[in-house]
């Protein structure tokens, strides 16, 4: 039930132009309510991410691969450029447009170095933050 109504909520989303960041924040709880028990992360693991504390756990990182996934910026197991790059576009306010597409350029080939996907997801995710710390949220 929580995937529908996640599903829905997002294909809402998607037909907005731009979102607030309290939008965001609302659809990433859940977001998080769906991925974070499916790969048994606490939020002791998940809640410095925004701090840059990145935990270099299995939970956190299939939390990261997960959420990706539900975000559709992770496809076929591994990090999608291009739909990251559209989500930002349609989704993120106009002033961090521009700064989330030079992170995801600055860290575009950083998933190549990874097999796995709940690797390839942190690694990329880190360098992001990294790029960027301003701009960065996770939910």
């Amino acid at each position: 039930m929580l995937l529908v109504l996640i599903a829905k909520f997002l294909m809402l989303l998607a037909t907005c132009e731009t979102m607030t960041m309290k939008q965001i924040r609302n659809t990433g709880k859940m977001m998080r309510k769906s991925c974070q028990p499916k790969n048994n992360a606490t939020d002791e693991q998940l809640d410095p991410l925004n701090e840059g504390v990145f935990i270099d756990e299995k939970e956190v990182k299939c939390y990261m691969a997960c959420i990706m996934r539900m975000a559709n910026t992770m496809k076929n197991g591994e990090p999608n450029y291009d739909a990251a790059v559209k989500q930002a576009d349609l989704l993120l306010p106009e002033e961090m447009k521009q700064p989330a597409k030079e992170a995801l350029f600055a860290c575009k080939k950083v998933p190549d170095d990874y097999k796995d996907p709940c690797d390839a997801a942190f690694h990329v995710t880190k360098c992001i933050f990294n790029h960027n710390p301003s701009i960065f949220f996770f939910p």
